[in-house]
């Protein structure tokens, strides 16, 4: 066994706690623990970490007892280093755990699965109400003060980050409110505030903020670290993904595909976390492999039934096609996504369905319709202030304009730059990229190959701000 994994199961019987318990005490789903117990999956050092803290040591400390008894198993022994002595430290650990057992509060009202009964009805009428009417009912009507109803408001807001980020984060602080008031356990109430409190980070991540989305996520993940859930009613993997969004966007990779696998082992919604890796490795620009991901993900999205899951797929698949010039197959995966996001009243998602559309028309050879779809996906990317959209589609339009020698076309199609320019989710060296192909334009000397060098970096750009741009290409 890998020394890793006997320190772990060193720690957890230091503890004398079962599986579930400890696992629950230091924030690793039983699962989990088990498969490292097992020796089946080595931990990395933050969970090391936890462990030895759930047994009220340190990861030196075991390692320090492991070897002091590997020397007792050895047939010659030194003297004053027998079994007594060992015997005796770990004892008096373990008796210090379990006098800090006895001191933890009894639990009050214990949540249940049927608390879930009626649940979907309740939200029903609480979500159709204004919001500062819903976070007023919820703080005098304690029948509305339920965990059930955190977890739907988590969902919602999840959902609404995608499409409307004001309401994501509105839909946030309502999951807060109520989690702040529902009674029970004192370990599940923070388990539940912590839960509710990761899902206000995710719309500061939507928004750009980065910063802030980190720390108050960290603080979401303490309190539901320092929390419990006995009977698994909150879906573990529910923090994991969301982390391995803010991750992504922070452009650690790696740390964002490890949050996944683990959301993979201990969470119940494996679908969405390949659909998350797909979309991760897009970010990565590994396309053959987010086609893998996320061909892997559609089975269980379609045995799940989710259909705002399902379009993101589509699209998500249809975009990693067209990187790799597979455009026919593109065209077959994305020839509904559109329409999809429409008919769920998805505004955005239908407006980069027409961006979409527009990529594969252009990979197809169809240039009039691609110009007109490019055209129409731009300008309602700028009524929305979408800056970065807006280059990047601009930039489509100017490759196949620049093929057909239109560059006084061009260049009134740079003057639109003007407005990206103002954006503030456009950083400085995507604006310097832009600026360098707009001067070219306004000469008229703009050439198609500048623009897909401008267009490539940008697509680079998008998830790596530290990349630079010069009028030879990328660093």
């Amino acid at each position: 066994m890998r020394q890793k994994n006997r320190l772990v199961r060193l720690f957890r019987a230091l503890s004398a706690e079962t599986q579930r318990s400890f696992g629950e005490k230091i924030g690793i789903h039983p699962v989990l623990l088990a498969k490292y117990e097992l020796d089946e999956i080595e931990p990395g050092s933050e969970h090391l970490e936890r462990a030895a803290r759930g047994a009220g040591l340190t990861v030196p400390a075991g390692e320090r007892l492991l070897r002091q008894a590997a020397t007792l198993a050895k047939p010659r022994q030194r003297s004053g280093s027998g079994p007594e002595d060992l015997s005796g430290r770990l004892a008096e650990v373990a008796s210090e755990v379990y006098q800090r057992l006895l001191r933890l509060p009894l639990p009050g009202v214990t949540p249940k699965p049927e608390d879930r009964q009626g649940a979907a009805e309740q939200w029903a009428l609480l979500r159709d109400l204004p919001e500062t009417h819903q976070l007023a009912v919820v703080r005098v009507a304690r029948e509305l003060q339920t965990w059930p109803l955190v977890e739907l408001a988590c969902e919602e807001s999840a959902v609404q980050a995608s499409r409307d980020v004001d309401r994501a984060a509105g839909l946030a602080q309502l999951a807060q409110e109520i989690a702040d008031r529902v009674r029970g356990p004192e370990g599940w109430q923070r388990r539940l505030r912590g839960y509710a409190a990761a899902h206000g980070p995710n719309a500061l991540r939507v928004r750009g903020e980065l910063k802030a989305a980190d720390a108050a996520f960290e603080e979401a993940k303490r309190l539901w670290l320092s929390g419990s859930d006995p009977d698994d009613l909150l879906d573990p993997g529910r923090l994991l993904d969301l982390e391995a969004s803010l991750r992504r966007d922070q452009r650690r990779f790696g740390e964002a595909l490890a949050r996944l696998e683990e959301a993979m082992i201990v969470g119940r919604c494996p679908e969405r976390y390949l659909v998350k890796k797909g979309t991760n490795l897009l970010a990565m620009r590994e396309y053959e492999k987010a086609v893998e991901a996320l061909l892997q993900a559609q089975p269980l999205v379609e045995e799940r039934g989710d259909a705002r899951l399902a379009n993101i797929l589509s699209h998500n698949l249809a975009s990693a096609f067209t990187h790799l010039g597979r455009f026919g197959e593109a065209a077959e995966v994305g020839r509904r996504v559109r329409a999809v996001a429409a008919e769920m009243g998805d505004e955005i998602g239908a407006l980069r369905g027409t961006w979409l559309e527009g990529r594969i028309a252009a990979g197809l050879g169809r240039t009039a319709d691609a110009l007109e779809l490019l055209a129409q996906a731009r300008r309602e990317f700028a009524a929305r202030e979408m800056g970065y959209d807006v280059a990047l589609a601009l930039l489509e339009e100017a490759v196949l304009l620049l093929e057909e020698g239109r560059t006084a076309e061009v260049k009134v199609l740079a003057g639109e730059l003007t407005q990206v320019f103002e954006s503030k989710g456009v950083h400085r060296e995507a604006l310097a990229a832009l600026r360098l192909f707009q001067e070219a334009a306004e000469r008229e000397a703009a050439t198609a190959d500048l623009a897909r060098r401008v267009l490539g970096f940008l697509f680079r750009a998008r998830h790596d701000q530290g990349l630079r741009f010069t009028a030879a290409g990328t660093l």
